[in-house]
């Protein structure tokens, strides 16, 4: 039996997920998902976060999530520019230099390993773990970035501030909620980025990707198969 793993996303389609599916699962798991890990009723394998603006906004949240959680491997950017940032950048205006300290469950990436998107990263990560099959649930790989869906966010450049619970997104609202700051979203850098992901795959002996995400962007480029049905052994 291939060893398999599951990428969940947070975008929008993540709703219509029956997650008791993946309970017993290794999965891996982005940013401000663990605000679900209690409707989900479990905790990821692991978690990824690179994305600096969204890691000052939670890293309280992500240290806490270090020190109590279940989840066995944290795969972090520590960013090195947090001095040039402003204190309302950070969670709490708690301004500091570093993030996270060292801890045996952490992995840093350095600046030059990051493919610029979680999911991507995720793979990259999965296949470097020895799964040799991934599938992603709630990559969507579809934004909207525009004055009705930014309604309540103000922009200081490639950082996004929300003032509301209203992500159009996401899962819920409140994952880049109230007081958030997070990375300008780019769909089609994203795109372009599994894309390539799948163009290397391909070459790959032992390692191969699915998608669980009805309707994703992504689809075009991964073999699309139900969740369920995806469990349960087709191929």
């Amino acid at each position: 039996m291939k060893k398999t793993a599951y990428i969940i996303g947070t975008g929008p389609s993540l709703k219509d997920v029956d997650m008791s599916l993946l309970k017993d699962k290794d999965t891996i798991t982005f940013n401000r998902a663990y605000v679900a890990f209690d409707d989900w009723g479990f905790e990821p394998t692991y978690y990824l976060a690179i994305d600096g603006n969204d890691l000052r906004s939670v890293y309280k949240d992500i240290n806490r999530l270090i020190e109590n959680s279940s989840i066995k491997k944290f795969f972090l950017y520590n960013p090195t520019d947090n001095n040039v940032h402003d204190p309302d950048s950070f969670q709490d205006n708690d301004k500091v230099e570093t993030l996270f300290s060292e801890s045996p469950k952490v992995e840093f990436f350095e600046t030059q390993d990051l493919v610029n998107n979680a999911g991507a990263m995720g793979l990259q990560v999965l296949h470097s773990l020895g799964y040799e099959e991934v599938a992603f649930v709630g990559c969507d790989a579809r934004y909207k970035d525009d004055s009705e869906s930014n309604k309540h966010i103000t922009m200081k450049g490639r950082e996004y501030i929300s003032h509301a619970d209203y992500d159009v997104n996401h899962f819920t609202d409140k994952y880049f909620g109230k007081g958030i700051h997070f990375g300008k979203p780019n769909e089609s850098e994203i795109i372009a980025l599994w894309k390539f992901a799948k163009s290397k795959i391909d070459k790959m002996d032992n390692f191969n990707v699915y998608s669980c995400t009805k309707d994703s962007n992504l689809n075009k480029f991964y073999n699309y198969i139900e969740l369920e049905d995806f469990i349960n052994g087709e191929r």
